[in-house]
């Protein structure tokens, strides 16, 4: 248990980091680090299923990091998903994710905040870090930048020139979601006691 408090430490911080700075600092990830390695050591020699979990969410994390998918701490973030020793730990916390970002994505599709591109000032995307870049205007000539989501925001504040406008696209705060089903699947266990466990 004190590896999954150790996880659920590092996802309530990254979480809230994520919704307010749309960033997560590495170092959040400390406390998780050690409760993964804890987790590991306390359940040798009987590894098989975690490693399991592990290689899987890792694959899947690496592979939408690579082609730039998601962003670095989401990918992260799903390798410690994959690194709690519970069985359930591949489906709940994934499941609870989802329903907050179901009701959160639908809230602002009401909203209209987080539906479509729109087009905003450099200065203002600068300030709001919740926007992913698609193209760059620059006296009228649209040019696009790179599709993956940890590139394009650098490669817009390179050269930033007056009057510029960013196309941009709404960014989920996926850490944030993850972070959510996590600390809900720990409920979830406290709530049913060892009998979730397994």
């Amino acid at each position: 248990m004190l590896d999954q408090l150790l996880i659920a430490v590092s996802f309530a911080i990254a979480a809230y980091q994520d919704v307010k700075y749309r960033a997560v600092s590495d170092l959040v990830w400390i406390p998780a680090l050690v409760g993964s390695a804890y987790g590991i050591y306390s359940l040798f020699p009987n590894l098989d299923f975690l490693l399991v979990k592990l290689g899987l969410l890792g694959g899947i994390a690496l592979v939408f990091a690579v082609l730039g998918l998601v962003g670095q701490a989401d990918a992260i973030a799903l390798v410690f998903i994959g690194a709690d020793p519970s069985r359930l730990s591949l489906i709940l916390p994934l499941g609870f994710a989802a329903v907050a970002a179901i009701v959160h994505i639908a809230y602002l599709a009401l909203t209209g905040e987080g539906w479509g591109s729109k087009t905003i000032p450099i200065n203002q995307f600068q300030k709001e870090q919740k926007w992913i870049p698609v193209a760059v205007v620059v006296d009228g000539v649209r040019t696009e930048v790179d599709s993956d989501v940890n590139v394009a925001r650098d490669e817009v504040e390179a050269n930033p020139e007056e009057g510029t406008l960013v196309e941009v696209k709404y960014g989920v705060p996926t850490v944030a979601y993850l972070g959510l089903g996590y600390v809900a699947f720990l409920v979830y266990l406290f709530a049913f006691g060892n009998a979730a466990i397994l």
